[in-house]
């Protein structure tokens, strides 16, 4: 196996400034789509697709009652679901400790097994380079806008930018193109505007 990956420049730490160090990213060049992957199990046993299907709605099933009841998950071979919350601690003064406000669930963290990861020890690595201003596939930019929204609840154009290493018009174009799309929504006024994602994307 050959897995790609890209050089990404580092963030600007501060505005004006230039970026220093980069980091490397593994390169995604599309989605596997669960009906493939219910074909695909299907040709390695004798459930049919249908079959696979109904088994893994039944397993998100499960999974998600077990979380909903304090529990993690674990998957032998794979790794653990736990689920990851958040709200506001604030100081309750009259009975002097503290209290949450408005908790609610953050995201589903997955853990993976080390043998998940040490099925990969003898990949072959192919590179590649990125730079401001090329283009970046959209299976990279979803990804990073998911994990984005999953610690925010919005996000601002010079957010973007830090977090895709995008210069402004670039920028402004992706936004526009995510407008148009359904897939975010502007809300504010010209200078302050905040992007909130839509139902059905970024992990929403």
């Amino acid at each position: 196996m050959n897995i790609r990956y890209r050089i990404q420049l580092n963030p600007n730490p501060e505005p004006g400034q230039e970026a220093k160090g980069a980091h490397i990213r593994a390169i995604t060049e599309g989605a596997v789509s669960t009906e493939r992957l219910c074909e695909e199990i299907s040709l390695q046993c004798t459930l049919t697709g249908t079959d696979v299907k109904s088994v893994l709605d039944a397993l998100k099933g499960q999974i998600l009652l077990h979380l909903s009841r304090n529990n993690t998950v674990h998957l032998d071979g794979l790794g653990t679901f736990s689920l990851s919350v958040k709200g506001k601690i604030v100081a309750e003064n009259k009975r002097k400790h503290l209290i949450v406000k408005n908790p609610r669930v953050r995201s589903v963290l997955f853990r993976p097994e080390r043998q998940l990861i040490d099925y990969f020890a003898n990949a072959h690595f192919k590179h590649g380079t990125y730079l401001p201003g090329q283009k970046i596939d959209e299976a990279y930019i979803n990804e990073k806008l998911t994990e984005f929204f999953a610690e925010k609840s919005s996000l601002r154009i010079s957010e973007l930018r830090t977090l895709l290493t995008l210069n402004i018009y670039d920028a402004r174009k992706l936004l526009a193109k995510f407008l148009d799309e359904g897939a975010l929504k502007r809300e504010g006024r010209k200078g302050s505007s905040v992007y909130i994602p839509l139902p059905g994307h970024f992990g929403k």
